[in-house]
């Protein structure tokens, strides 16, 4: 593939075209109360033509193995070579053949846009999808950044990633965006990380941010928002009981223990909102990125 046509698809997908044409599925997947449960049960990894997959993957099982429920506790597999490009009909079979099944698959940009149409086509119903990247350089604001859109709360794995990172003291953003919530805006009520300052959003209460390391207008910029917004900082809300993470080699693993452990229905650091981040930025940043910098992937959890 010529560096124009990537370049274009990489642009698609952060500025929201490619996420966009997976949103007849996953606002389906938000209104189907059995999905979670029954084809949790059923949760298969596919693995794109990349080369971050390998590490994606040992976070993946890790997390099947951690959470993994009914019997579930190790994942099946299954390695893409240049199929989505050389022969996408195979992946379509393939996914054909998957009825009553979750998917979990990780990909480059270009395999991401003709997969997101394939499952289309096959009526699949997209739970989740992100963007992942580490920066390239030294001087970026943050070493790493996630972008969800996501069907729910219920398929969150952002704050099972921000505990996770935190602890090891990487520097990063991660935004989560909701098409629909389940249940009515709880307010103050729910339990948030503790290592996090949790802030409100003055006219858009669904609106919530978490920041560690800098003030929450310049978490707010450093994310794309709105950087004259009014932030009520929340003293009243009850921190969350520690989760122990297993101890993940590099930012890859954890993302893939993140995104498994989501897609099995753990319910890990969920909240009532339409939209939330996640920033951190430690006085002493590592943007080494464990020899990773700058890879960039594409996540997917999708029932089929």
């Amino acid at each position: 593939m010529d560096e124009t046509r990537r370049n274009l698809i990489k642009g698609m997908l952060t500025g929201g075209t490619l996420l966009a044409l997976g949103i007849p599925g996953i606002t389906q997947a938000a209104s189907t109360t059995s999905t979670l449960s029954d084809n949790a049960r059923n949760c298969h990894l596919l693995l794109g033509n990349t080369p971050i997959g390998e590490a994606f993957a040992t976070g993946a099982r890790t997390a099947c193995a951690h959470y993994g429920h009914s019997g579930q506790n190790t994942l099946a597999t299954f390695q893409l070579g240049d199929e989505l490009l050389i022969s996408p009909q195979h992946i379509a079979d393939l996914l054909a053949r998957s009825h009553n099944m979750r998917w979990v698959a990780v990909m480059d940009y270009a395999h991401a846009a003709i997969f997101t149409e394939l499952v289309r086509n096959a009526d699949g119903r997209l739970l989740a999808l992100g963007s992942h990247a580490s920066a390239s350089n030294a001087d970026a604001a943050l070493s790493l950044r996630h972008r969800w859109t996501t069907a729910s709360p219920a398929y969150s794995a952002g704050g099972l990633l921000a505990s996770t990172l935190v602890q090891n003291g990487r520097s990063f953003s991660i935004v989560e965006n909701f098409l629909k919530t389940p249940f009515p805006e709880a307010g103050l009520t729910e339990a948030l990380l503790p290592q996090f300052s949790s802030y409100g959003l003055a006219d858009q209460p669904a609106t919530h941010l978490h920041c560690a390391g800098l003030p929450a207008p310049e978490a707010s910029q450093l994310v794309g928002w709105e950087t004259s917004a009014s932030w009520d900082l929340w003293v009243s809300s009850p921190a969350a009981a520690f989760v122990e993470n297993p101890l993940l080699g590099n930012w890859i693993e954890a993302t893939g223990y993140a995104v498994v452990a989501a897609a099995l229905g753990t319910g890990i650091h969920q909240q009532a909102c339409a939209q939330r981040a996640f920033v951190h930025r430690p006085g002493n940043r590592n943007l080494d990125h464990d020899g990773l910098a700058g890879k960039q992937f594409v996540s997917f959890v999708i029932d089929v």
